[in-house]
């Protein structure tokens, strides 16, 4: 996927920035505080529907201003579509080739761009809600029935939290049932997932990083899979009935489930130092990249803001060379101009304006 050109106004600090992208590298830099990440948060959103800063839209606008709107053209399998996005302090509206999208979730699984931020560290570090969310939207952009399978479940564990809450216990086992067939779909989806994961994620941490230890995806359900029989979760369910109650929802299912990331075996909050928690997310995102062009031959638009600084030197050579071999669409926000040539466009901003 490529955005051909973008136009970004009175959103954050820019009151209006229209500029034609290269298909290649977008190499943005600038002072602190100019802009630099604001303009990919709009590049992404364009892609998302979403921020990777924050849940609020409220904080999207410009001060004093009721309205962001969003304007690019994206080309994906050859075929340019033009999109725009107004965003209120109440939500968004998204047209796409001139005419409403209502359905949200086919644009998403339409257009998608990958980033790397300053905050990714934390991915693997705390919040396990977040990758979940995060493993969530990969897996159904790889897989088109995981989408419809994790709103199913996630709307019968709403009905059983319901239940639980109520202390209605008569209806639990029907529930339980249902919920025992949608988690085994998800699981064996997910488990799926990071088989495939795994086949490529240590090639490309070494690819990267120049090290040579064994970089692992490590899902752990909060089901016993030591296989994908209903009957087997669903007895665990049943006995989880007190601590359901006690909690008032319920306490195992895929949406309790974690992953997590093992360096030569040391799991990623115990053992990783800062900079290998940058490294080995950089690489889980470059081999989801690589999984997502093997499945669909498609490109997403990949987004590193600051990436650069809080490497060092030698893996600062072997990142720099590893995006001159990829063919996707790249942004690289910095403080300082790129420290070799580059195919693409260098953009200086200053105060919200590309000069």
């Amino acid at each position: 996927m490529i955005i051909r050109n973008i136009e970004v106004s009175q959103f954050r600090n820019y009151s209006n920035c229209k500029t034609k992208l290269s298909p290649a590298v977008n190499w943005i830099y600038g002072a602190n505080g100019q802009g630099k990440t604001n303009l990919v948060e709009a590049v992404y959103y364009l892609c998302n529907l979403e921020s990777f800063r924050t849940k609020k839209p409220a904080l999207l606008l410009q001060e004093k201003k009721s309205e962001a709107v969003l304007k690019a053209q994206l080309e994906r399998t050859k075929v340019l579509h033009s999109v725009q996005v107004n965003i209120t302090k109440k939500g968004r509206q998204v047209l796409l080739d001139h005419a409403p999208s209502r359905r949200v979730s086919e644009y998403i699984l339409s257009f998608m761009a990958l980033s790397f931020t300053p905050e990714d560290v934390n991915l693997f570090r705390s919040v396990p809600q977040e990758r979940r969310k995060f493993f969530n939207r990969i897996i159904a952009f790889n897989d088109s029935l995981y989408f419809k399978n994790i709103q199913e479940y996630t709307k019968i564990v709403a009905q059983k939290n319901s239940l639980l809450r109520q202390g209605k216990t008569v209806q639990i086992p029907l529930w339980n049932e249902m919920l025992a067939g949608s988690a085994a779909k998800l699981m064996k989806l997910r488990s799926d997932f990071v088989a495939q994961i795994n086949l490529h994620l240590s090639g490309i941490f070494e690819g990267l990083s120049g090290r040579s230890e064994s970089l692992k995806l490590f899902y752990k359900p909060s089901l016993n899979i030591a296989d994908f029989n209903e009957n087997n979760y669903l007895l665990q369910l049943d006995k989880s009935l007190p601590r359901d109650l006690q909690y008032g929802f319920a306490v195992l299912g895929p949406h309790r489930d974690e992953y997590h990331l093992l360096l030569d075996g040391k799991k990623d909050k115990d053992y990783f130092s800062q900079g290998e928690f940058r490294i080995t997310n950089l690489s889980l995102k470059m081999t989801i990249n690589r999984l997502l062009y093997e499945r669909y031959k498609f490109y997403p638009v990949l987004i590193f803001d600051d990436l650069f600084s809080e490497l060092d030197a030698e893996v600062n050579k072997h990142v720099f060379q590893f995006f001159l071999e990829l063919k996707n669409q790249i942004f690289i926000t910095s403080t300082s101009k790129p420290p070799h040539s580059l195919p693409g466009k260098i953009f200086q901003v200053v105060k919200g304006q590309l000069v």
